[in-house]
C-alpha cells in the first residue's frame, strides 16, 4: 500500500548532502469506477504475462515532472499545498486504452486532456520555472494512466506478448469516469513508495 516512509524533514536531512537537483513527480490518484477497472486490468494483463510481483506500481495520473534540490522540498510543498486545493476534486475521463511501443512498452488508459489538467501542470511548470527551478513542459504530453510496462518490471514481457496485450485491450470499452481527489508528491524510486506529501 502507498505510504509516507519518511516526513520531510527527514529526507530532506538525509540527502542533505546533495545539492544536485532531485526528479519528483506529482500525481493525481484516482478513485471511482475508473480506478477500480484500472486496477483489475493491472492485475489481469501481469498475472498472464507474469510481469511483475507483488507490490504491483501504484495506479496514478502524472500531472508534473519537477526537479529541484532536496533541501527546497519543504519550501516546493508549501508552495504546491497553497494551490492544490483549487484543483480538487480532478474529474478524470478515459478515451480508451493506448500503447507506448519500445523503449516504454507500456499499456496505459489515455486520459482526456481538459482544460483542468492543463491548467494545473502549467500552473506546477509557472510555479517551479518561476522560482529557478525546473520543470518539463506539458504542452504536448499525452495524460495518461499506467497499467504495465517495462518500469519495475520482475520481467521485461517479449515484443510478441506487448503487441497481444495492446490488441487485447483495444477491443474493449474503457470509456471510464472517475475523480481525483488528492494530489501526491513522490520520490520515483520504487519499491517502496515514498509519498512526499499529499494534497489536500
Amino acid at each position: 500500500m502507498p505510504r509516507r516512509s519518511q516526513s520531510i524533514n527527514e529526507y530532506a536531512l538525509g540527502l542533505a548532502g546533495d545539492k544536485q537537483p532531485k526528479k519528483y513527480y506529482l500525481v493525481a490518484i484516482p478513485d471511482g469506477e475508473l480506478a477500480v477497472k484500472a486496477k483489475a486490468l493491472q492485475e489481469e494483463i501481469s498475472e498472464l504475462y507474469k510481469v511483475y510481483r507483488e507490490p504491483f506500481p501504484p495506479l496514478h495520473l502524472t500531472v508534473a515532472v519537477i526537479a529541484f534540490p532536496p533541501a527546497a522540498l519543504a519550501n516546493i510543498t508549501e508552495q504546491l499545498a497553497g494551490f492544490a486545493k483549487d484543483f480538487l476534486p480532478l474529474k478524470l475521463s478515459t478515451l480508451g486504452a493506448g500503447c507506448f511501443p519500445d523503449p516504454y512498452k507500456s499499456i496505459h488508459l489515455s486520459v482526456e486532456r481538459t482544460d483542468e489538467l492543463v491548467r494545473l501542470s502549467s500552473t506546477v511548470f509557472a510555479l517551479l520555472t518561476g522560482i529557478g527551478y525546473s520543470a518539463d513542459s506539458f504542452n504536448s504530453w499525452d495524460y495518461h494512466i499506467s497499467l504495465v510496462n517495462r518500469n519495475y518490471a520482475a520481467r521485461e514481457w517479449t515484443e510478441a506478448e506487448f503487441e497481444e496485450a495492446c490488441l487485447h485491450l483495444s477491443r474493449e470499452q474503457l470509456v471510464l469516469t472517475g475523480t481525483a481527489k488528492r494530489l501526491e508528491l513522490w520520490d520515483p524510486a520504487f519499491p517502496p513508495l515514498n509519498v512526499l506529501a499529499s494534497f489536500p
